[in-house]
């Protein structure tokens, strides 16, 4: 009896010891708990709903919520093919981005924007990505990006950049918020696309949406 009795509580123990050892290792049973311990570490959340989830090149994925009127991005990887946690060399993936205009928007990396408009007359949004030149010092124009809104106000698109642009550099120059008609209610940052052009030794920055 007395070893009937040790083995349990020799069991229960090893039980306690491996679900403490699960606990503190940062392993989840699905992506949306790694998402929400992720969240609650950097303290907010969690997200009330998933809007988007796309796996990379490397297969680690990305999760985007919707956590009060904001968005947050948080990079996920799975575990010995069952669990998942988060990303640990992935800080620039994982971020939140609050409400601090009626629509916001985020490069979160290598080919995808995202961004939430609170303005329910806005059905399209039009963003203007940009690269910081080191020598020219200089934001120069990328590319431009229409999307469309989702009744709750999200939208996304993938971008693909010249193999020459460090995206790490890219970043949103300028956004508009546009009716169904086309009428821009809503406008953010510099509409300009700004060009360099070789001139001897140096260049010449032009504006292309002012000669266009």
């Amino acid at each position: 009896m007395k070893r009937g009795k040790q083995i349990i509580l020799f069991l229960l123990l090893l039980f306690l010891c491996g679900g403490y050892a699960f606990w503190r290792s940062g392993l989840h049973l699905s992506p949306k708990a790694a998402m929400e311990a992720e969240e609650r570490g950097l303290r907010y959340g969690p997200s009330a709903e998933i809007l988007l989830t796309y796996e990379k090149e490397d297969g680690k994925w990305i999760y985007v919520g919707q956590w009060e009127k904001g968005l947050s991005v948080i990079c996920l990887e799975r575990e010995w093919g069952f669990f998942w946690k988060a990303a640990s060399t992935e800080e620039i993936y994982t971020r939140c981005l609050p409400m601090e205009e009626p629509i916001e928007a985020l490069f979160i990396g290598e080919s995808r924007i995202v961004g939430i408009s609170n303005l329910p007359e806005v059905e399209n949004v039009l963003c203007y990505l940009n690269g910081y030149n080191e020598k020219l010092h200089e934001n120069i124009f990328l590319k431009e990006v229409a999307m469309d809104t989702a009744e709750n106000g999200f939208f996304s698109a993938e971008v693909e950049l010249p193999e020459s642009v460090n995206w790490e550099d890219a970043q949103i120059g300028y956004l508009e918020g546009r009716t169904e008609n086309g009428d821009v209610v809503f406008q953010e940052g510099e509409k300009k696309k700004l060009a360099a052009y070789p001139d001897g030794k140096g260049y010449i920055i032009k504006d292309l949406e002012t000669e266009s």
